[in-house]
């Protein structure tokens, strides 16, 4: 029998945003693993980051940089998850373009610095490996949590309606997503913060619905009762809203863009991000058949069964002890 590996769980940020959802969720799934969080990472085995914009408002708050630094200087073995944001040479869809240059050149510091990289899918690994060496890459994809799974007798509102779930972002592509609302003429509900200065206040948005952040017991209520989930996105490291769609039934209305067509495969209608006309056409004809609706939403569950947080602890846990 091994000694439980004794792992320090790191973010630079003290928010809820992605990184911590992902940090949360695997380090409880490691816990079954013979893994033991630990607070201070001189007493760690393996220090695990999970790296987000360095130069955010928040890591620049928390400012745990020279935290980080100390850690890549010593002998413990340093892991670090992430997406490929700053190594697509489009600064525009970032949030601060100007630091495009300074956040890419930090990362390379640091992923030339760490001793493994985790990659949260091969669309990040396919960007990473242009100035890494593969053998120092790992794919490990996201799970989802088992509140998100519905089973086929979950019904959706009498009145079917769209959802679409993110923070608002330039990446989101809220153009599309402020053209196809006004579009539709159904109910188009909105979950995420900062989409209220996205969306005009006029009689063509009538029909939307800006929730703002709602909590996780909501979240999956409105993905179960919705009938299509709507994602036209520019880019994404990997998509977790669409994977919390499948696998709560929604038929799901997708970009077939970078990690998309990985997480979504033939369960959703995956179209060019900018061909609105295309993402109405298909929610517009989900929303009128029922039956090839409700055949999508069956798919979906099933590919969403391919991704769970145990799968990628056990993957994780191959990563940690092949470093120790």
């Amino acid at each position: 029998m091994t000694d439980p590996l004794r792992v320090h769980f790191f973010t630079l940020t003290d928010t809820n945003a992605s990184e911590h959802i992902y940090m949360s969720s695997l380090r409880d799934a490691l816990t079954d693993r013979d893994v033991v969080a630990v607070d201070d990472w001189r007493e760690a085995d393996v220090v695990h980051l999970f790296e987000v914009n360095f130069y955010s408002r928040a890591a620049l708050s928390e400012f745990e940089y020279l935290t980080l630094f100390r850690m890549l200087r010593s002998d413990t073995p340093v892991v670090v998850s992430t997406d490929d944001l700053f190594f697509l040479d489009r600064p525009e869809l970032t949030a601060r373009p100007g630091l495009y240059p300074l956040n890419h050149l930090t990362q390379t510091w640091l992923f030339d610095s760490c001793d493994r990289i985790i990659a949260i899918s091969e669309s990040v690994k396919a960007a990473l490996r242009k100035e890494f060496p593969e053998s120092k890459i790992d794919v490990v994809r996201h799970g989802v949590d088992a509140r998100y799974r519905a089973d086929e007798t979950t019904p959706t509102d009498d009145e079917p309606f769209v959802l679409h779930v993110s923070l608002a972002a330039k990446r989101k592509n809220p153009a599309a997503i402020v053209e196809a609302a006004e579009r539709l003429d159904r109910r188009f509900v909105i979950a995420g913060s900062g989409w209220d200065e996205h969306i005009p206040d006029r009689p063509e948005t009538e029909n939307v619905e800006i929730r703002g952040y709602v909590p996780e017991d909501e979240l999956v209520d409105l993905y179960e009762r919705a009938a299509v989930f709507y994602f036209p996105t520019l880019h994404e490291g990997f998509g977790l809203p669409v994977l919390e769609a499948m696998a709560a039934g929604c038929a799901v209305v997708a970009s077939d863009v970078y990690s998309v067509p990985e997480v979504a495969g033939d369960a959703a209608i995956l179209c060019d991000p900018h061909d609105t006309d295309a993402h109405v056409e298909a929610i517009e004809r989900l929303l009128e058949d029922e039956t090839e609706r409700k055949a999508l939403s069956t798919r979906a569950r099933e590919r969403a069964w391919e991704f769970s947080w145990e799968r990628a602890a056990e993957e994780t846990m191959n990563i940690y002890r092949d470093l120790t």
